[in-house]
């Protein structure tokens, strides 16, 4: 690993910090590079990175030279960072975190894990000559390290019940965080239809004299799941509204790839889906493709994060499944997974504990059996994903010898 990788992954205990002072004043010794090109700021409990990478896809195909960031990787940190729908390469990741490191050493600001990670997307942008920026907010909006951007649009995606300790334990509460990447000159574009969510978004929005538009219609995408055409049709009106060509719109969203979400993998004579839920929202969105596309009996793989809902996703999931296999895709932030496993329990489902999420499915694998569901954390998806690719490259190789 690189002095800059170490020095940006000694960031990792830095926690959540907010407040957007020390963002602008590292960009301000950056030369603000978030003002080289028009973005695009993305919000909402769930479905906002599905969202971001349908619109980024789109403006690329429309023949925008295109920046997507979004977060957490599921197995390559260079997956947050991608330019026109390919991941950015080491050289540029390197240089970009040197040129944050001497930054902030220079006026003795240190900046969060994720404040860091959100600057190196404004000069990697900046510096391969991004015209257009999809940023993904991370948690909440008004004091989101991405919200120091004057968007040209606002999206927010359906809200509900995640991170309460920091936006607030009512809807409407949760709602003004997010409506704080509102600002002067974005149109403002939402699926959520609750009066007291768009309420609060609508007044934001007049307060800006900003366009305001409540997107209730559905649109035929690639990605799996009744949830997701909301999502994409959020996407592909915001391209509307920007003036994208219907042409480029069906290929961008034709063209539209995100891993780890409602993902096939069929291997091992077993059917294998993953999915990163990580509260009760996404958790009650999943539940319905779970019954319809997963003949029994099932097995659920699961592990998820201890600051979580954990009880309110058990009982919306567990009783779908004849098995759990419990783990612990991200230690110590994980949930216990004896804990996790007794929960299980305490519904009458079977369950099993292996902490190593490689070891958990493997587990899976020898299973009877053959409906496989994967998820409870973007982590546990992540460490799904990059132990299916590396079996099936295993067996291709196999194949060829």
């Amino acid at each position: 690993m690189s002095a800059n990788r170490v020095w940006l992954e000694s960031l990792q205990g830095s926690g959540i910090r907010p407040g957007l002072g020390r963002m602008r004043a590292i960009l301000r010794a950056l030369r603000h590079p978030e003002r080289a090109y028009r973005s695009i700021i993305v919000a909402g409990t769930n479905g906002k990175g599905s969202t971001s990478a349908t619109l980024a896809s789109i403006l690329t195909a429309a023949g925008h030279r295109t920046g997507l960031y979004t977060s957490p990787h599921l197995v390559d940190m260079r997956e947050r960072w991608m330019i026109n729908g390919r991941t950015i390469d080491k050289v540029q990741l390197d240089g970009s975190i040197d040129l944050l490191r001497r930054t902030s050493q220079k006026i003795r600001i240190l900046p969060t894990y994720f404040e860091a990670l959100t600057l190196i997307a404004f000069i990697v942008f900046r510096d391969v000559g991004c015209e257009l920026a999809v940023l993904e907010v991370g948690m909440g909006g008004r004091l989101d390290a991405t919200n120091v951007v004057r968007p040209i649009a606002a999206l927010i995606t359906p809200i509900g019940f995640d991170h309460t300790e920091f936006l607030g334990t009512t809807l409407r509460k949760i709602a003004a965080e997010k409506a704080g990447i509102i600002h002067r000159g974005a149109t403002v574009l939402t699926t959520n239809d609750a009066p007291p969510v768009v309420g609060v978004l609508r007044r934001r929005a007049e307060k800006f004299g900003n366009r305001f538009i409540v997107v209730r219609e559905e649109h035929a995408t690639p990605l799996r799941g009744d949830f997701q055409r909301r999502n994409v049709a959020l996407a592909v009106r915001t391209a509307r509204e920007l003036g994208v060509d219907e042409e480029s719109i069906a290929r961008g969203v034709a063209q539209t790839q995100w891993r780890g979400r409602l993902e096939r993998i069929d291997f091992g004579g077993k059917t294998i889906w993953v999915d990163g839920f990580h509260n009760a929202h996404a958790a009650a969105a999943v539940a319905p493709f779970i019954e319809e596309n997963l003949p029994p009996p099932r097995l659920l793989v699961f592990g998820m994060m201890r600051d979580k809902a954990i009880d309110a996703v058990a009982r919306t999931l567990f009783p779908l499944f004849e098995c759990v296999i419990a783990t612990e895709p991200y230690p110590p932030r994980s949930a216990d997974a004896d804990d996790l496993a007794a929960v299980a329990r305490a519904m009458n489902v079977e369950s099993k504990t292996e902490r190593q999420p490689s070891r958990a499915l493997a587990l899976a694998m020898r299973s009877p059996q053959h409906s496989v569901f994967i998820g409870g954390s973007l982590y546990l998806a992540g460490a799904a994903v990059e132990y299916f690719d590396a079996k099936r490259k295993q067996a291709r190789q196999n194949q060829y010898r």
